[in-house]
């Protein structure tokens, strides 16, 4: 009776504490498991939907959050439910295990400061586990562990310490103990690579370098409203490149996403990031840059929250298609250094479009010097019609595969017909190569 009880005054305390802080506390990083969780439910799959391909993460809370979705409650009030109810579950194994029931009340108070679906359901279950191997079940308490490693990966530190106390049982309790310890965090690892590879696993887990999230009081969020304008006003399939990515991502789905944070994937900010990915839509913080100097000419503000604003591409992009070459640009000197292995551009080009051009190299060394990048695109009378010159540092360069991104206007009066794109390499003024490497088309 007095255990039930106590359940009872930890559930009250979340029920009770996440609506009074709640709305003040809720980590942002939320909202990137919602959008996890609804799209797990909508039969997208265990993705968020990245431009740079699809990202998994750890399944077991999106899984319960999707479950509920599928019910019919909204993924906030999901995770509040869920953040109660084994915030409560934890606080009781911490209980019994120390046999201090104040020590629970504490745990359950704790968790309301942001609280994490991921990181409450791997705590409950790293308790549960170590109260289940402390009354010698160790296969259920290593199917414990293994079920809070879904969860969230710090569960294989307790792991690691529970195997050892496993270990102090005996040889039977060890082996019981790290079979199903092992085999459920592998086995549904290599099933989410096989589904979504090449995937790549990431942690939306709460920031814990702020203290908090703090919403606004008189209304939502600057990102929260970039992204339901975003909803309200661009297609489903709009390219998004964003800063405060999670709350912009989850009101703005299923349009793919790139997080310019890096919190939720990998992402390299250098002079290439827009003609890179060429996204349709950039949110970027005031006073912030992305690094390219014609990103004025091709993209327009088009709206404003607070310090976010979004800017809409004006400009068709042309597309990156692949013709395969393979110049060694330091033959003249009898080296290897420096190697163009293929160029991408579009094989048809639109008057007025902004022509992306790709350049794929293989490099054993980083130019020492700046490099010197001309580019030309010549009619079939052979006088150029559009051209561009890039210069790019010593810091810019990397070993080994790396590609260079370069972008021109085609003028409206291009004539329509072939079109041969001219490269010429220079460095510290020595002429590395001049040649064509690509034919393409002028089409209406």
């Amino acid at each position: 009776m007095r255990i039930l009880s106590n359940f009872f005054v930890y559930l009250l305390i979340g029920a009770i504490g996440a609506p009074l802080v709640g709305n003040l506390y809720e980590p942002e990083a939320n909202y990137a498991l919602y959008r996890f969780a609804v799209n797990l439910a909508k039969g997208r799959g265990l993705l968020y939907g990245a431009l740079t391909g699809d990202v998994t993460t750890f399944p077991l809370a999106p899984t319960l959050l999707a479950a509920l979705y599928r019910l019919g409650v909204a993924p906030s009030f999901g995770s509040y439910l869920l953040n109660t109810l084994v915030a409560a579950c934890g606080a009781l194994c911490l209980a019994l295990w120390l046999s201090k029931p104040l020590l629970g009340a504490l745990y359950a108070a704790l968790l309301l400061v942001q609280p994490s679906p991921m990181l409450t359901v791997m705590l409950a279950l790293c308790l549960l586990g170590l109260l289940l191997l402390r009354d010698g079940k160790a296969r259920f308490a290593g199917a414990c562990i293994g079920l809070a490693m879904l969860s969230a990966p710090y569960a294989a530190l307790v792991a690691l310490a529970l195997a050892f106390v496993a270990a102090a049982q005996g040889w039977p309790a060890w082996r019981r103990f790290v079979a199903p310890a092992a085999l459920l965090p592998l086995g549904t690892g290599l099933i989410m690579q096989i589904a979504y590879a090449p995937s790549h696993i990431a942690l939306p887990l709460p920031n814990w370098t702020r203290p908090a999230y703090h919403a606004d009081l008189d209304e939502p969020p600057d990102a929260q409203q970039v992204g339901m304008w975003l909803a309200e006003n661009t297609a489903p399939d709009t390219r998004i490149i964003a800063n405060d990515a999670p709350l912009i991502g989850y009101y703005a789905m299923p349009r793919p996403l790139l997080d310019l944070d890096g919190q939720l994937m990998p992402v390299r900010r250098d002079r290439f990031l827009i003609l890179r990915y060429a996204p349709d839509v950039v949110v970027l913080r005031a006073d912030e840059s992305v690094g390219w100097e014609d990103f004025a000419k091709t993209y327009a503000q088009v709206y404003q929250s607070g310090a976010l604003r979004a800017y809409q591409r004006m400009v068709n992009w042309s597309a990156l298609d692949d013709h395969g070459v393979d110049v060694n640009l330091s033959a003249r000197f009898n080296r290897q250094d420096m190697r163009l292995v293929n160029v991408g551009i579009g094989r048809e080009l639109r008057r007025g479009d902004w022509v992306r051009v790709r350049l794929d190299w293989q490099l054993a060394f980083v130019p020492r010097q700046t490099v010197e990048i001309r580019l030309n695109l010549l009619n079939a009378s052979g006088l150029p019609v559009a051209g561009v010159i890039d210069r790019l540092p010593p810091e810019l360069w990397q070993v080994g595969a790396f590609s260079t991104y370069h972008a021109m206007p085609l003028p409206a009066d291009t004539p329509e017909g072939e079109l041969r794109l001219f490269l010429s390499v220079d460095v510290n003024a020595a002429a590395l190569v001049d040649l064509q490497v690509a034919s393409v088309r002028c089409v209406p």
